[in-house]
């Protein structure tokens, strides 16, 4: 009104299904023949996916930074874990005590699970790319996770992309999406039911959403999810989430966060149905 100038402002507010959507309105005056601002004119829109994609590719930087990390970390410590692992084998034939060395052998392939996904950071992009019908991968996978979590039920929504494939590779997808589930059961101990839904974003791109009625996170460690070491869990490397940001990064897509303490967690993961540029 002072300087009779357009100028643009960003401010949040609650979709009415209780979502948080972030708007870019830009006011432009419109003035008289006297030079007197009449009215303002108000071009609003929903900038939030892009907000949610910036935030997303600013975790990634990090990633980036913590993989070249773990490529030395890994090389460094895989030879003497390879070592020790032979020497407790050989111990286990004289039968001292085989209850202990089968906890120590635990632990070794804990240990080597670790370095995996260490070693995983570090790789470039899959090229095992092939078209995956989405509503059957997501069956399946549906399918593992209620047979490892009987006391949870499973409710799977997917009529909106019966048809629809990605152009994907599976092992890792499956891989993001039994990790989110798997959270999702850690977070409710006494069972409940996680709904899972599919649905097409536009004409390039589908909605994967995972919602549970579990602990759920505050806006602090909500703010942290997918940083180097940082874990939805209290004993955690964070490994799991590292490797969900960075497999989705390989599929150009995003993943989004929304949860309040007691109250649970959704999880939208968005991924485009087109064939990545850099695959072809």
């Amino acid at each position: 009104m002072e300087w009779k100038l357009p100028r643009a402002v960003t401010f949040s507010c609650q979709h009415r299904n209780g979502s948080k959507l972030i708007l870019e309105a830009k006011g432009t005056p419109v003035q008289n023949e006297q030079a007197e601002v009449e009215q303002i004119v108000f071009i609003i829109r929903n900038s939030t996916a892009q907000v949610q994609a910036e935030e997303f590719l600013r975790k990634m930087d990090k990633i980036d930074v913590v993989g070249q990390l773990a490529a030395g970390v890994a090389h460094e410590i895989r030879n003497p874990v390879t070592s020790i692992k032979g020497f407790v084998q050989l111990l286990r034939r004289d039968q001292w005590k085989s209850e202990y060395f089968d906890i120590m052998l635990a632990e070794f392939h804990q240990l080597e699970s670790i370095l995996r996904e260490f070693v995983f950071l570090t790789q470039q992009r899959s090229h095992q790319f092939e078209s995956q019908n989405l509503a059957q991968l997501l069956r399946s996978v549906t399918q593992v996770a209620q047979e490892e979590a009987p006391a949870h039920q499973m409710v799977l929504e997917i009529d909106d992309v019966e048809e629809t494939c990605l152009w994907c590779d599976q092992s890792q997808i499956r891989q993001v999406f039994i990790h989110l589930l798997s959270n999702a059961v850690e977070s409710m101990p006494d069972g409940g039911t996680i709904r899972i839904r599919a649905l097409r974003s536009g004409h390039d791109q589908v909605m994967i959403q995972i919602v549970d009625k579990g602990c759920g996170m505050s806006e602090e460690r909500l703010k942290r999810l997918g940083e180097p070491f940082y874990s939805t869990k209290e004993k955690g490397t964070g490994l799991g989430l590292m490797i969900t940001y960075k497999i989705i990064q390989y599929h150009d897509g995003y993943i989004h966060f929304s949860s309040a303490p007691n109250q649970g967690t959704k999880v939208e993961v968005y991924l485009p149905l087109n064939r990545p540029t850099d695959t072809a």
